[in-house]
């Protein structure tokens, strides 16, 4: 996709899960008030509220999954005149809603989903003290389980990120937990296990056991390498990324701590929460809790920090779920993110700069933090969710401007 104009244009809502949202332009009227409501508390405490703390796209652009503070994943399914011309956005409600006991720690779509193939419309959760769950997203069912357990306390180990790759088939996926990257057979659900245990470490007790090799800590963002040369990223809260040939089950190719370097002084940062590749496959972005930017490493040399981005506005513990979008036909890529303010940010040619880079576009999308996102696969429509744990005790008091909804925005200025 290429920009064209877009300092002087705006995004157009298009759907949103309001009920007050009324032009067609914004979403952000006097009117634009989260979908529930919030409950004070005694001084301190956070507020009852349901916000939406994540959401991703099917590989097939027709539906967008969340994960919400109710511990609920819902389906929604776009209408197929969602670009078509109305007066006011449309109405998005749930197609199917998942509960689960405790909070989901990661998500993974079916690599291959397709709306025409009800067989294919299969997703993967990671449950809080529960096996991993395969369940349909038009159905709130789960269709099969899979055992992750530690061998010496038999209790399940729950996975902090999980992918399930185009590179490995459909058939496998991948799951990240403390010191230890696993791989699960789709067609072996049950309380066998994953095939194959791979620690990220020799030692938990001991990180310089085996000459110092090995990256210590949970897994907590992972993601396989676009160009298919089998190159799996992994990035722990301790601030470390390892790289992992055959596509996570083969060996280290070397580990690299992010801490105590130039963009970790000027943006912060307190733990991996994602990875994404460059469409070329050269570059690494490295997206942390409590950090203003997105850190940018060239993989040709292991370790070798490129630059930064500044200005994303995401210092919180809240994961913010950015994304790599390729422009100009392939030849370059844009990085699109949220923030605290409600802002979405745009970063052109991120990996043309050393140092650091400012974002070229910024666009009010919601009037609270941003917590995803993510351009649609095929493509010039953007959905962001919003959302955050509120206190009694913040200032202006938040039940007068909670934003806790999912939208879908229209770029009129984005050609393919």
């Amino acid at each position: 996709m290429v920009a064209s104009g877009a300092t002087g244009s705006a995004p157009i809502c298009v759907a949103s899960t309001h009920r007050d949202d009324e032009t067609g332009d914004s979403c952000l009227d006097s009117h634009s008030r989260g979908t529930s409501r919030a409950t004070p508390n005694s001084s301190g405490k956070p507020y009852e509220i349901n916000y939406v703390k994540g959401v991703e796209w099917t590989p097939d652009g027709t539906t967008l999954l969340t994960d919400s503070a109710d511990h609920h994943i819902r389906t929604y399914i776009l209408p197929p005149d969602l670009l078509e011309e109305r007066p006011s956005p449309h109405q998005l409600s749930p197609y199917s809603v998942l509960p689960a006991a405790e909070p989901t720690y990661a998500t993974a779509v079916y690599p291959f989903y397709s709306l025409q193939d009800p067989s294919t419309t299969l997703f993967l959760s990671s449950v809080r003290d529960h096996p991993i769950r395969l369940a349909s997203a038009l159905s709130p069912t789960s269709l099969a389980t899979y055992s992750l357990i530690n061998p010496t306390t038999e209790a399940f180990i729950t996975p902090h990120s999980m992918i399930y790759p185009y590179a490995l088939g459909g058939t496998h996926f991948l799951t990240g937990s403390d010191s230890l990257i696993c791989l699960f057979d789709i067609s072996r659900p049950g309380s066998d296990g994953p095939v194959s245990w791979m620690p990220t470490i020799p030692s938990k007790r001991k990180q310089t056991v085996g000459g110092g090799v090995g990256m210590k800590g949970i897994i907590s963002a992972m993601a396989i390498n676009p160009t298919g040369d089998g190159i799996l990223a992994a990035g722990t809260f301790s601030r470390q990324i390892g790289l992992y040939d055959s596509n996570g089950t083969g060996q280290s190719l070397g580990t690299f701590s992010i801490a105590k370097t130039d963009a970790s002084h000027r943006i912060g940062g307190r733990g991996v929460t994602q990875l994404l590749w460059s469409p070329c496959g050269r570059y690494l972005y490295i997206a942390e809790r409590k950090s203003d930017g997105v850190m940018i490493y060239d993989i040709r040399v292991t370790g070798q920090l490129l630059g930064w981005l500044e200005g994303r506005k995401a210092i919180t513990n809240q994961r913010m779920k950015i994304d790599v979008v390729s422009t100009d036909h392939g030849v370059s890529h844009e990085i699109w993110a949220g923030g605290t303010d409600g802002f979405m940010r745009v970063w052109r040619d991120p990996t043309q700069t050393a140092g650091a880079q400012e974002p070229a576009w910024e666009w009010k999308v919601h009037n609270d933090s941003v917590s995803s996102t993510v351009l649609h696969p095929m493509g010039s429509v953007v959905a962001t969710c919003s959302g955050q744990r509120h206190y009694s005790d913040d200032e202006p008091c938040p039940a007068e401007n909670i934003d806790n909804s999912l939208r879908v925005w229209s770029m009129p200025f984005l050609e393919a």
